[in-house]
């Protein structure tokens, strides 16, 4: 699969046309949901790898449209009203052989994932959904045609209700076209080789901002997920987890390095500035930074563990 994906904006690089309404493809969040209307003329194309989800409405259809399968040409007549699904990720290869006229409306993976998972009530783990040259689909049709009407429309509450309707689509959608992966989060634990690599980044990174998308990527979780795998494991948030490590690097280094300035322990532990650590360390060892280095000095204690 390309590495470059389609996104909408660049549509007519790929297929020869025009656009006839230009709806808000560039107005719109990438994370959403948008539509725009072409004419195209004539031809037979190779469809890149797209961004979004795709779904078009035509307008004027044509008697002859082929869509390539992998192994051999499909011909269909296409009619007004019909509907083209397009998958995300995966190239195609069309002809038509007279102009036409279509609406496309692009839904981001985001939008169906975030949906999706609104409607089985579990994180998702994927979504699968093929190409379909035509549908003949009365409910979608409708439901496209609205959403194109009030995302044109300057009527007030034109906004929400286009907004509602993108719930509308993504259901309709989900319910008849697309199959969706629920993570079964009894087996979806975290690897050893995967905890282990985890932890490595946790502790080679305390100086600089870890996120917990950045966590979760690394063990192939959703964020969401990984908050609730990584609490049934360590017993603590990962913020709370980082914030410990931080503070266990900020005694090591008060315990060796006697002259180094607190500011720049602060700052070589991640903290926000010497201040937060000052509170933490409060907090969590009931004495400052400044008392902590004293008593480490003279050898009042050997180590303080942080949980």
């Amino acid at each position: 699969m390309s590495l470059i994906l389609l996104a909408p904006e660049k549509m007519l690089d790929v297929i020869p046309g025009e656009v006839t309404i230009k709806g808000t493809v560039e107005t719109g969040p990438n994370n959403g949901m948008s539509i725009r209307g072409y004419r195209f003329y004539k031809t037979e194309v190779d469809i890149p790898c797209m961004r979004d989800y795709e779904l078009v409405r035509w307008k004027k259809g044509t008697s002859n449209l082929g869509f390539h399968d992998g192994s051999r040409w499909q011909k269909n007549a296409v009619h007004d009203d019909d509907v083209t699904i397009l998958t995300r990720g995966e190239s195609s290869r069309w002809y038509w052989m007279n102009d036409i006229e279509v609406s496309h409306i692009y839904i981001s993976q985001a939008l169906m994932a975030k949906v999706a998972g609104e409607v089985f009530q579990k994180d998702i783990d994927r979504i699968f959904v093929d190409h379909y040259p035509i549908v003949n689909d009365a409910t979608l049709s409708r439901l496209m045609d609205t959403y194109e009407a009030e995302s044109l429309s300057k009527e007030p509450g034109s906004g929400l209700f286009a907004q509602s309707l993108e719930i509308q689509l993504c259901i309709h959608l989900i319910r008849k076209y697309i199959r969706c992966g629920v993570r079964d989060e009894a087996i979806s634990r975290i690897s050893k080789s995967r905890l282990d690599t985890l932890q490595l980044y946790i502790t080679t990174h305390l100086a600089g901002t870890i996120s917990v998308k950045d966590m979760a990527a690394i063990v192939d979780l959703s964020p969401s997920h990984f908050v609730r795998v990584f609490g049934s494991i360590f017993g603590v948030s990962p913020h709370q987890y980082v914030q410990a490590q931080r503070l266990k690097r900020a005694e090591r280094l008060l315990s060796t390095l006697h002259d180094v300035p607190l500011k720049a322990v602060a700052m070589d532990c991640g903290f926000a500035d010497q201040s937060h650590m000052t509170r933490l360390f409060k907090e969590k060892l009931s004495m400052t930074p400044k008392e902590y280095r004293e008593k480490s000095t003279f050898g009042l204690f050997c180590s303080l563990t942080v949980q």
